[in-house]
């Protein structure tokens, strides 16, 4: 979650990440597994992404899009200072799922200016940094002890937060 004016620079931020670590911009499960700590670990390095990125996991829940919109709406609502407006990319929802979604995000309150869906993911690095995110919190809930301690590291130093 990044203001509009982080938004430009992190994007150019992550792309030199994805550069350096060799993670380049393909999906978190085609990546090797040193790419994706080199990934991770520089992001350790970039004071820009303190307290910004958030997950939150569910269990046994057929309510995807609904727990989708509420988590969302913690990550926003932990960010924001004061008056906001939040323009939310989302990735993977057909039309009818963003207009739920969408709605989902009214009935919470949370105000928005846009809610934008994301056809092609490679395209854009915020959401590759997203999709990075959601695959090392699987990997770490599946066991992978590897990952599981990239993301106690990224806990620690207030880079990724459990919401």
């Amino acid at each position: 979650m990044v203001t509009e004016e982080e938004r430009e620079s992190l994007a150019h931020t992550l792309e030199e990440v994805e550069q350096r670590s060799g993670k380049g911009n393909v999906k978190w499960h085609k990546s090797s597994q040193s790419a994706r700590a080199a990934y991770f670990a520089a992001m350790l390095c970039q004071p820009l992404f303190r307290r910004s990125l958030f997950f939150e996991t569910f269990q046994d829940s057929k309510k995807y899009i609904e727990l989708t919109a509420f988590a969302t709406a913690k990550a926003i609502l932990r960010r924001a200072r004061g008056i906001y407006e939040a323009t939310v990319y989302v990735d993977g929802f057909r039309k009818r799922e963003l207009e739920q979604f969408t709605r989902g995000l009214q009935a919470l309150r949370v105000r928005k200016r846009k809610v934008r869906g994301v056809k092609r993911d490679e395209n854009d690095a915020c959401v590759r940094l997203a999709n990075a995110v959601c695959g090392l919190v699987r990997d770490a809930e599946s066991g992978n002890v590897t990952a599981q301690d990239a993301l106690r590291m990224l806990m620690q130093k207030h880079i990724i937060t459990a919401l």
